[in-house]
């Protein structure tokens, strides 16, 4: 015999409790003649008689002895994996999330998504990664659970969900010598600029737009984060092109204004990434739910969902 499957490891099982080929069948629902058949099977397999007849019953040999605590082992996983999956609930699962994000998601939606998690699912544990070329493999293969943001690097075999359109904003100091609520295109040009150097972002929309506006902009600095840009910008005279919401925090946070200009960016979305192979998984599908509704409590938020 070849193989051996579950049927034949309940028997070895019953006949172990019972020392009886007639109540081992009527422990597993079968005929002894079937049992009896199972049992030459394992014999055949092991090369060893497992049971054999006393006056105490079918006591186990030594070989049969040695294999009761591994095939118990063995049903008790094939047991498992037969199992429905139990009901998914939030407040008892431990488990760890990775999402892939950029620095804006970071410092406008990252915390207000930990307070809802860590009040629904105080077991959980979110670990934030950058959102970057690399993503897209990263959601293949199982080294992250969800991606977030402005992207052309996740396409084909991806599900996508929109969660708001995301607009862009000048900002400036509030001590700015020479701007005080609004710039002409002639004024943007000349001030001297911040650059954010990160790759994956929406940034790209805004050098396209410009450079078919006819304008120009002299950069004096260059970040790699949004991280540092508000305290850059308060301290300085430079100003920066950064998105609508982000600037809202800065305005708020640091002695930064948002100016306005004579024309209207464009916008995009901002979506939400996961792969096909756990679409239907209840954790992911969980935490997918909660970025939704966290992500369209923000102001403005529009919804969309696009399927691959």
């Amino acid at each position: 015999m070849s193989e051996i499957d579950l049927r034949h490891l309940r028997i070895f099982i019953a006949l172990y409790a019972t020392k009886n080929v007639t109540r081992a069948a009527e422990t597993v629902g079968l005929s002894q003649s079937s049992v009896s058949v199972v049992l030459g099977q394992l014999r055949e397999h092991y090369g060893d008689p497992l049971f054999v007849r006393t006056s105490g019953g079918m006591q186990p040999t030594p070989r049969a002895e040695l294999l009761v605590p591994v095939v118990r082992q063995a049903m008790q996983l094939l047991d498992q994996s037969l199992e429905k999956a139990a009901e998914f609930t939030p407040a008892q699962i431990t488990r760890s999330f990775r999402i892939c994000m950029t620095d804006v998601g970071q410092m406008t939606l990252l915390p207000r998504l930990l307070s809802k998690v860590h009040l629904l699912a105080p077991h959980v544990n979110i670990e934030v990664d950058n959102l970057s070329h690399d993503t897209a493999h990263q959601l293949e293969v199982g080294e992250a659970d969800l991606a977030m943001g402005f992207t052309e690097d996740i396409r084909a075999g991806f599900y996508q969900q929109k969660l708001f359109d995301e607009g862009f904003a000048c900002i400036a100091s509030r001590d700015h010598p020479r701007i005080i609520d609004h710039m002409t295109l002639a004024q943007f040009s000349q001030e001297k600029h911040v650059k954010i150097m990160l790759s994956a972002t929406a940034h790209s929309i805004v050098d396209k737009f410009l450079e078919r506006q006819g304008v120009h902009r002299t950069f004096a600095v260059n970040v790699p984060t949004f991280l540092s840009l508000g305290r850059v910008v308060a301290s300085s005279d430079l100003v920066a092109i950064v998105p609508l919401r982000l600037g809202a925090i800065f305005a708020s946070e640091s002695r930064v204004k948002i100016v306005s200009l004579p024309v209207r960016f464009p916008s995009y979305s901002v979506n939400q990434y996961w792969h096909d192979r756990y679409h239907r998984d209840p954790g992911n599908a969980w935490l997918r739910s909660l970025v939704y509704e966290t992500a369209t409590g923000l102001p403005l938020a529009a919804t969309g969902i696009h399927f691959p």
